[in-house]
């Protein structure tokens, strides 16, 4: 769980974005695990989705959701889908080595309850993993981003077993640590959480 540090700003906020189209990067990424990182073989999806994580109204004055899609920088309504998740409580995203997601993550979905937010995220990473697989959310983004808002990467990892064990292969193929181990967080440089899914 990530925690509010004293004399820092929160993010409340959550704006997370899919394709509406065959995503080329999740697409290349599944290929390369399954054919070359151990343990790839237990690997049946790769799903991808960008977040944003801002300061809700804790911050007096930070970027709105309204704002956030006005840019045309985060959201394309030609290409993607987008969901808008509001944390129960302000979190720094300035720490992050393999840890479970905040408590109540993703929050409530527009003001609606946080089982139907579980859903609404569900649906924008491809649907709830089917019987005898597991689904493993791996959150990661730079460190050092200054700035009222955190950009990074969700993804999530469908693999056969328990979730005992789809947790442990899917650390072994998200995170880099050595030629045959990992691709989608480089601990040195990014924050990173991970937690099987429902």
């Amino acid at each position: 769980m990530l925690s509010h540090r004293d004399g820092q700003d929160g993010f409340t906020e959550l704006l997370v974005t899919a394709h509406k189209g065959v995503d080329l990067h999740a697409a290349t990424a599944r290929r390369v695990m399954r054919d070359r990182l151990l343990g790839g073989d237990r690997l049946a999806d790769l799903r991808r989705c960008e977040f944003h994580a801002f300061g809700g109204p804790v911050r007096g004055g930070g970027p709105r959701l309204a704002d956030l899609l006005a840019t045309g920088r985060f959201f394309n309504p030609n290409k993607h889908r987008h969901g808008h998740f509001e944390l129960s409580a302000p979190f720094a995203w300035t720490t992050g080595t393999g840890e479970g997601f905040p408590v109540g993550w993703p929050g409530g979905a527009d003001g609606a309850a946080a089982a139907t937010a579980r859903g609404a995220l569900n649906e924008l990473l491809g649907g709830p993993a089917p019987a005898g697989r597991t689904a493993v959310d791996v959150a990661a983004w730079a460190r050092g981003q200054e700035g009222p808002i955190i950009s990074g990467t969700l993804w999530r990892l469908v693999i056969a077993g328990t979730p005992e064990s789809a947790l442990e292969s899917a650390r072994l193929l998200a995170v880099a640590r050595g030629g045959r181990e990992g691709l989608l967080v480089n601990p040195h440089m990014e924050c990173w959480l991970l937690a099987a899914g429902d």
